[in-house]
């Protein structure tokens, strides 16, 4: 049997979340004698449907406001004694189950350097376990992100604890190893894995039609990720679609975040009440059936967001989240400029710009667009990696 762990530190959005949670069901699906435990501290894990050989352990939640701010999550604690705790839970698993493989998600030394103690755990071991810290393909501005590496020692760091480092993305879209100044010792155990391609189920008309009918309208799906920060994409479409004659002839699913407020969901409620075929939702398990299922996306610019859409090969408008990092404008640019989605900076965000976009990519006759060269093997590519390093 092989045991691997993987960390998340995360309780911002669904982004981190999800993206490991899909890694460790496709190495689980392929690997009987594989088992995954996930350390997260994400509050919506509960959420996602898990493999017999997929277990977690829940990090106390440190919470991130739109500054990119952490607080604990409990009152009653404070954020050093939540860290400390957070510290210890991690370095026991470790301990106990001894795993033959770590995957870190994008903090070298975890947030706010939490996992120090586990790596000095690991360094002490006679039989340590192989090391892959896990990189989406864009981080932020390479000046800040650059700053951001040489401040905190992590090039030194991941030199010295890490046998891989894995880019979930290709360089000729966003070359981040060049980009973000990885010294040479970095950047001959970097490798670029392609985009993480998401398994497609096969359409069932039951679940989409629990949000779209089986009529004769255009279906749109407007998703905003976790829903903390997405009430102005939502505001705007159903402004727009109020404004347009040509409403009825569509089909509209918005699914607002969990993280949402309840006064932000109650006000969008309201402004569905005079429209047509608008569905207004929370949370959809079914996210992916219900985007094969639509026309056209309208969402923000993170990174799971996108390979979903580029895994159901769907037109796309992409409003991106522009703080407290600029990871997901940038994304935005540099797929608008290969021609395979669209997208509206945030401070350009109005309603008639948005329909009128929206009316293009649904009525219009179509342009033939550059063909889409995105590397979608890496979900297949860390798998091989990781099983070829723990062999």
């Amino acid at each position: 049997m092989k045991r691997l762990l993987f960390y998340s530190h995360d309780s911002y959005g669904l982004g981190n979340i999800r993206r490991m949670v899909a890694i460790a069901e496709h190495m689980v699906k392929h690997h009987s004698d594989i088992h995954i435990l996930l350390l997260t501290g994400s509050s919506m894990l509960h959420a996602f449907r898990t493999h017999p050989q997929i277990d977690y352990v829940k990090l106390p939640c440190m919470q991130r406001d739109c500054d990119g701010h952490y607080q604990a999550k409990l009152a009653c604690l404070s954020n050093k004694k939540t860290l400390k705790l957070r510290r210890k839970l991690i370095k026991q698993c470790v301990k106990h189950f001894k795993p033959d493989l770590l995957l870190i998600d994008k903090k070298p030394v975890g947030l706010s350097n939490e996992l120090r103690d586990s790596f000095a755990f690991i360094a002490e071991l006679k039989r340590k376990p192989r090391t892959v810290l896990l990189l989406r393909d864009i981080l932020d501005q390479p000046e800040i992100t650059n700053n951001i590496w040489l401040k905190n020692n992590y090039f030194p760091f991941v030199e010295n604890h890490y046998d891989k480092v894995a880019i979930a993305g290709q360089a000729t879209i966003f070359d981040a190893a060049t980009l973000y100044q990885f010294p040479r010792a970095l950047c001959d155990k970097t490798i670029y894995l392609g985009y993480l391609k998401r398994v497609v189920p096969k359409h069932n008309q039951a679940q989409s039609d629990n949000y779209f009918t089986n009529g004769p309208e255009k279906r749109i799906l407007v998703a905003v990720g976790g829903g903390n920060d997405g009430v102005p994409v939502l505001k705007t479409y159903l402004q727009g679609l109020s404004q347009v004659s040509w409403n009825k002839q569509l089909q509209s699913l918005l699914v607002c975040g969990p993280e949402m407020s309840e006064l932000d969901y109650a006000l969008l409620h309201e402004l569905t009440n005079d429209l047509p075929n608008v569905t207004l939702v929370e949370f959809t398990r079914d996210f992916i059936i219900c985007l094969a299922a639509a026309d056209l996306v309208i969402s923000m610019g993170g990174y799971n967001t996108l390979c979903e859409i580029l895994s159901v090969n769907k037109p796309a408008i992409i409003i991106p989240r522009t703080t407290p990092v600029a990871e997901q404008l940038i994304r935005a640019e540099c797929f608008n400029h290969k021609e395979i989605i669209s997208y509206i900076h945030p401070n350009h965000l109005e309603s008639s710009k948005l329909m009128d976009m929206i009316y293009d990519q649904l009525f219009r006759p179509c342009v033939p667009t550059a063909e889409r060269s995105i590397d979608m093997d890496g979900m297949e590519n860390i798998r091989r990696l990781l099983v070829n390093l723990m062999d």
